[in-house]
């Protein structure tokens, strides 16, 4: 227990990913769960593309409208003072997580965690559950993948699904994951 605050607190998990940086520890990771060298780039390549790697990232367009910046964000989420988590429509983490039912489900296995909204390897916990029962091809397609491209617009198409999936844009995701790759 916190003795500041009285709380129950979860030990600090961080030497479970092991990196200097958050791409490395997300690299480890991620090669951890089973994914090709070419499933982690791909899914690395987006992640970048979403938040650059920053798990308390808020979707840049919405800190003026909410008022608020990455850090205030997280600490009004993770205090309860923003109730409006949930349904605000902005993107959110590692993955920019947007849509009302993947914020819930990320809200709620934050709390059973008992961490930060903002927790790195929470969220990343939180990607591979998500992956492994609700984007099942998409999961057998980063741990089978050949190529960064074909992982990379797996990601892209079926589990970011933004507004923009041209080709100029699978070619700059696939370009990160390539990155990362080398």
């Amino acid at each position: 227990r916190n003795r500041r605050t009285g709380r129950a607190e979860r030990e600090v998990c961080t030497m479970a990913l092991t990196g200097k940086t958050n791409e490395e520890k997300i690299w480890n990771y991620l090669k951890g769960k089973g994914l090709t060298d070419y499933g982690v780039a791909g899914l690395m390549g987006n992640i970048f593309a979403e938040s650059g790697f920053i798990p308390t990232n808020l979707q840049n367009s919405y800190e003026k409208s909410l008022g608020f910046t990455d850090a205030t964000y997280t600490a009004a989420v993770d205090s309860g003072s923003y109730g409006n988590f949930v349904r605000d429509s902005a993107g959110y983490g590692l993955c920019q997580w947007t849509y009302w039912s993947r914020k819930q489900a990320l809200y709620d296995f934050c709390k059973k965690a008992g961490t930060s909204i903002g927790d790195l390897e929470m969220q990343l916990d939180f990607l591979i559950r998500e992956l492994s029962e609700s984007y099942k091809s998409v999961f057998a397609t980063l741990k089978a993948a050949g190529s960064i491209r074909a992982a990379s617009d797996s990601v892209l198409l079926n589990f970011e699904r933004p507004a923009d999936q041209s080709e100029a844009v699978k070619q700059k995701r696939a370009g990160y994951g390539q990155t990362y790759f080398n």
